[in-house]
């Protein structure tokens, strides 16, 4: 067989195998057993989504949702992998569920776990036209009107952590390679 035609057929099995699960049956992405067992429970999609949950019971047949975060598994170290999967754990198995069902930190079960949206104090979404002027500039009155922003959760935690990294890593820098 030429490299040609053997190039040509691994393109078309890698085209078909992504074609399915990133545009045609985008259901392949995350499959979740908890989400078919109870599909009118708001707390059981929420632990059970793959996509908008906490993952519990789904499990992903694309590649590309498996190497989302640190790349390929096959070529990161395994230290690097354990230290991640130590972290996640922690943070959407630990932080996440006291936050929102334990504490209802900030009033957080008026809100989806995940969303990058802002949602004002009766858990709509955030209407930001209207404390914006025609320069894009903050209107403190119209903001004092409409009242505080409010973040999902899991999204007011990932600004938590970054923040924390970017402290981190330069105290880490100074500490380890100042003088």
């Amino acid at each position: 067989m030429s490299r040609g035609k053997f190039f040509v057929i691994a393109f078309v099995c890698s085209f078909a195998w992504y074609i399915f699960p990133a545009y045609l049956f985008l259901t392949l992405s995350s499959i979740s057993w908890v989400c078919w067992a109870f599909p009118k429970s708001i707390t059981a999609q929420q632990l059970g989504s793959g996509m908008s949950g906490l993952g519990i019971g789904a499990f992903a047949l694309d590649w590309s949702v498996i190497a989302s975060y640190l790349g390929s598994p096959l070529v990161t170290p395994f230290f690097a992998i354990v230290n991640v999967l130590v972290g996640y754990v922690l943070v959407m198995y630990m932080v996440i569920p006291i936050s929102y069902w334990g504490m209802n930190v900030y009033e957080a079960n008026k809100f989806p776990i995940f969303s990058s949206d802002l949602f004002d104090k009766q858990g709509q979404l955030y209407n930001i036209s209207t404390i914006v002027n025609n320069k894009f500039e903050l209107d403190m009155e119209n903001y004092q009107q409409q009242g505080r922003v409010y973040l999902s959760t899991f999204f007011a935690i990932s600004y938590g952590i970054g923040f924390a990294a970017i402290v981190s890593t330069l105290t880490h820098v100074a500490l380890f390679n100042g003088k």
